[in-house]
């Protein structure tokens, strides 16, 4: 990417670390987990995908209902693992090649984007947030490096409903995907209060490609 500047972003909004309690889960995200450690953990993950996506210059909205793309759909998709303490998950972004041209930072006139590649960016940045934000709670994960998921394998999933979590976010006439999974064991804690004040190794939105 050298040589390349950024598209310019809207002026940044001032963020306060606060608690994320079960009530503050996008209400129209289709699927909630029963356990409110596992709510609570959604909750942070989606508020850094979409602080990301606005980071990224556009509106995202929870649509009301979720509801898996068609078969004769183009589809691009990416997951990221992580773990922790007692703690295992994913996340996997999903889409038409458009909405991540959308949402691709920088100019493409001479450069055109690989899509394939951002879509895995942008699932690294998701949960590389997630990875920040659940810090303050005392809580540390590793995150694996992301990875293409086949179109047919995300099909695969979904009929056989192995995804826990399934959210869909409008950007403008588009939609995005993202499905969550998290694996909780016996005596996994996640404090209610942050206990670190410690910023992260890298301002939130920094971009790494693979």
């Amino acid at each position: 990417m050298a040589g390349t500047t950024r598209k310019p972003k809207r002026p940044g909004k001032a963020r306060t670390e606060i608690p994320i309690q079960p009530a503050q889960v996008p209400p129209r995200i289709a699927t909630l987990p029963e356990n409110p450690v596992e709510k609570r953990l959604t909750g942070i993950l989606a508020v850094c995908l979409r602080e990301l996506i606005d980071d990224l210059g556009a509106e995202p909205a929870w649509l009301p209902e979720y509801q898996p793309s068609g078969d004769s759909e183009e589809l691009l998709a990416a997951s990221v693992g992580f773990h922790g303490n007692k703690l295992r998950g994913s996340i996997i972004l999903a889409g038409q090649p458009r909405v991540f041209a959308r949402l691709y930072p920088f100019p493409t006139l001479h450069n055109p984007p690989d899509l394939a590649d951002w879509a895995r960016e942008m699932a690294n940045q998701a949960v590389g947030r997630f990875k920040n934000r659940v810090l303050a709670y005392g809580l540390a994960v590793s995150v694996s490096e992301p990875k293409s998921v086949p179109a047919e394998d995300l099909r695969v999933a979904r009929t056989k409903k192995l995804i826990e979590i399934p959210m869909a976010i409008g950007i403008e006439d588009m939609r995005l995907d993202a499905l969550i999974e998290f694996d909780v064991g016996p005596g996994f804690e996640l404090a209610e209060q942050p206990v670190t004040q410690k910023g992260p190794a890298l301002p939130e939105g920094s971009i790494v490609l693979f």
